[in-house]
């Protein structure tokens, strides 16, 4: 509640802490130890020439002007009246007169106090762009994407670096200070992804390598010319030019697909829908105690095709952590697998240039292939690091395949974990680009402003109720008492 001397404030400094609070108190001591030393001597004075006007009885005028000496004097002549009472009301009033000053000299120093408060102040304060105003003002042909998805697995393990501009799958603007306490309302993009079958496959395989066509729509189909035989248990982005839309005069251009992944786990899948989007590959291994057997295993594989949307909005960040305050709204994951819809696709720029980056085929170190294959199937970093996203171990696969062992496909796959991997691959993989710069072959989204809502600590003045009430009370008593034994003796 704001009062009228809390229109005094000073700032929260040092000085300001130690200095002025005690300066206030000794003042409010020393007024009041003045100003009730005249009181009480002008008071007393009265009272004893009044006395002397009236022609009391000595004894009484003795009684009373001992009990003018102090409280104590006076406490003990009211025990004295207990036995021969002379003037009992008048040393009573003189007791409650000296009562009530000493009350006022002890809460002189707490009637006025300046105390702590917070206030908040709006400034604007320069941020760094975690997302672009317009993405066509962006050349993203010419970016390292080599270099900057080789280091997802590495920043990934730096969670307080990754804190700052990137939450899950959102970047947000950053303030360019964190050495003020408050909360800054900036821009933030959440990215999420949706993942649907291909449909209508129709392929052929050998030599290890698969050819693929998926008729998407009349006049509309995605083909790849050649992909290796994946182990069990996999998730690859195919990359760009391996996967390619072609299509009819029915349509003015090819649209992008976004994402294509190739994925060999189980898949909940009625087996009419299964028959329609698998292609059976069939792994030969040597059995290794019978080098002239051969042991067949067949592996599905999937191919999924995965959209990616953004959402800007506003949000409340906390300058010093940099971390969000507003609950970011996410979009609700598939339950099921869905066939893909072409009309899905789209052909925005960032949108293709992610598809574009994740599919550089920067190794991830494990080799898989077939007896027969003309070209081993090598997972990229950014594959480990979806498949680690998910809940899959390629170290572990490929520790299986070393050791002779079989690809039997385990994890099921659901269409929700696989969108908010890729969902947080694109945001890291945006968030990175834009921390390196463009000199080291990134993005740069340039700079902005934020309002910041500034929080103040000050001192005000304040005045505290409780001891005002016993000073007030305190002056009453002094009041009523003086009058009595002024006017009425």
């Amino acid at each position: 509640m704001f009062r009228w001397e809390h229109r005094v404030t000073l700032p929260f400094t040092q000085m300001n802490t130690d200095f002025w609070p005690v300066v206030l108190s000794a003042s409010l001591q020393a007024f009041y130890t003045i100003y009730t030393a005249i009181l009480l001597f002008l008071t007393q004075r009265l009272a004893i020439s009044r006395m002397l006007v009236r022609r009391q009885k000595l004894t009484t005028i003795h009684d009373i002007c001992g009990a003018w000496a102090g409280l104590g004097s006076a406490l003990s002549s009211i025990w004295g009246q207990i036995k021969i009472p002379t003037s009992w009301w008048a040393i009573s009033a003189v007791t409650a007169y000296l009562a009530s000053i000493s009350v006022l000299h002890i809460t002189s120093s707490t009637l006025l106090q300046f105390q702590t408060f917070n206030t908040s102040m709006a400034t604007s304060v320069p941020t760094i762009r975690g997302w672009p105003n317009d993405w066509m003002d962006i050349n993203i042909d010419y970016f390292d994407w080599v270099s900057i998805s080789a280091s997802l697995p590495v920043v990934s393990k730096l969670p307080g670096l990754v804190s700052v501009g990137l939450s899950n799958n959102t970047i947000y603007d950053t303030p360019q200070t964190n050495s003020i306490a408050a909360n800054a309302t900036v821009s933030a993009t959440t990215i999420s992804s949706s993942c649907g079958l291909l449909p209508n496959i129709t392929y052929s395989t050998g030599g290890g390598m698969i050819n693929l066509n998926s008729s998407i729509a009349p006049g509309l189909s995605l083909s790849t010319s050649v992909a290796s035989y994946p182990w069990s248990d996999q998730v690859q982005v195919l990359g760009w030019g391996w996967m390619s839309p072609s299509v009819n005069s029915n349509y003015s251009q090819a649209p992008s697909p976004g994402i294509i992944l190739m994925v060999s786990t189980l898949l909940n899948i009625e087996p009419s829908v299964q028959r329609e989007v698998a292609v059976p590959v069939t792994w030969e291994i040597l059995d290794p105690t019978n080098f002239s057997s051969v042991d067949q295993y067949v592996v599905e594989v999937y191919f999924v095709q995965c959209s990616l949307s953004s959402m800007t909005a506003e949000v409340v960040l906390d300058v010093q952590t940099n971390s969000l305050l507003t609950p970011i709204s996410m979009s609700q994951p598939s339950m099921q697998w869905e066939i893909t819809q072409w009309s899905q696709w789209t052909t925005s720029d960032w949108q293709t240039g992610i598809g574009v980056a994740l599919g550089y085929p920067v190794s991830s170190g494990c080799s898989f292939f077939t007896r027969t294959s003309n070209s081993p199937n090598i997972p990229s970093t950014v594959d480990e690091y979806i498949m680690t996203s998910i809940g899959l171990n390629l170290s572990a696969e490929y520790f299986v395949f070393e050791s002779g062992g079989y690809p039997l496909s385990t994890f099921t796959l659901s269409p929700g974990k696989l969108e908010a991997a890729i969902a947080r691959v694109t945001a890291q993989l945006i968030w990175t680009a834009n921390q390196i710069g463009t000199s080291n072959g990134g993005l740069q989204f340039g700079n902005g402003t934020a309002c910041v809502n500034e929080h103040i600590i000050s001192l005000r003045l304040n005045i505290n109720i409780l001891p005002l009430l016993f000073a007030t009370s305190a002056s009453v008593i002094m009041i009523t008492s003086g009058y009595h034994v002024v006017l009425m003796h």
